[in-house]
């Protein structure tokens, strides 16, 4: 493991740790002009793993959902310090602390730490995914009719639902729990596509190398290869993604 996947992982722990002390609290909640909610445990998470970070790597840069940052062509990371704020404010379990590392445009590492669930998921490129430190691996099911897909907000959907629809009908079952958890689930095998409309660089980044690190892929909705200036993604097994596809841009 190498000393910036420790960091990773140290610094995601350490967010998930001071976030908790706040979860079940009764908070203030903004909104920011896309319709999204922050309290002031966002902004204060970011900076905790920001702090972390910068105490390994002093020179670090910075692309944060709170405190912004513009991505370059070097490396830099990413955060996310309450991915699923809604749960969290709500006292909902389903939300996670979210650490990537990006180099020269690709994610690296990616680190999900779901505090309310005991489920930490991480990789580092060409080493594997873990889940709570033990190997995972995608599902191995190779039948779309068998498959279990999860969407992510549907809110967000309008442009994509007639494609959407069209999957949803090919699949065995359907859930929408519109958090990082979706993406724990199809590392570990627990399901086998995800899609995403809505999610940025510091939604998507961590789980495109987690994904792919367990044996799946990760394109963006054309299946293209996922650039960092994408909104959202196709998130599979890897077996069905040219199936996905298919399906999702028939005219």
């Amino acid at each position: 493991m190498s000393n910036e996947l420790k960091v990773a992982i140290e610094a995601a722990k350490k967010g998930a740790k001071y976030a908790l002390t706040f979860y079940g609290k009764e908070l203030t909640v903004d909104k920011k002009d896309d319709n999204t909610v922050f309290t002031k445990v966002d902004k204060e998470t970011e900076e905790v793993i920001k702090k972390t970070i910068l105490n390994k790597f002093p020179d670090a840069k910075f692309v944060g959902e709170e405190t912004g940052g513009i991505p370059n062509k070097g490396a830099f990371w990413t955060i996310d310090p309450i991915d699923a704020t809604r749960h969290f404010i709500r006292n909902i379990p389903l939300w996670s602390v979210l650490v990537s590392l990006i180099a020269d445009g690709r994610p690296i590492i990616g680190v999900s730490d779901a505090p309310c669930l005991n489920e930490v998921v991480y990789a580092e490129k060409g080493k594997g995914a873990f889940l709570n430190d033990k190997k995972i691996t995608v599902s191995n099911i190779a039948k779309i009719k068998d498959s279990l897909l999860i969407v992510g907000a549907l809110r967000f959907f309008k442009d994509k639902m007639p494609a959407t629809l069209r999957l949803i009908e090919a699949c065995a079952s359907i859930r929408s729990y519109v958090s990082p958890y979706d993406f724990h689930l199809l590392a570990s095998g627990r399901s086998e596509i995800t899609l995403d409309v809505y999610g940025k660089i510091w939604d998507i980044a961590p789980f495109k190398v987690i994904v792919e690190e367990a044996g799946g892929r990760v394109t963006n909705w054309e299946g293209k290869p996922w650039a960092i200036d994408d909104r959202g993604c196709i998130a599979t097994n890897g077996i069905l993604h040219e199936e996905v596809i298919k399906i999702l841009n028939k005219k």
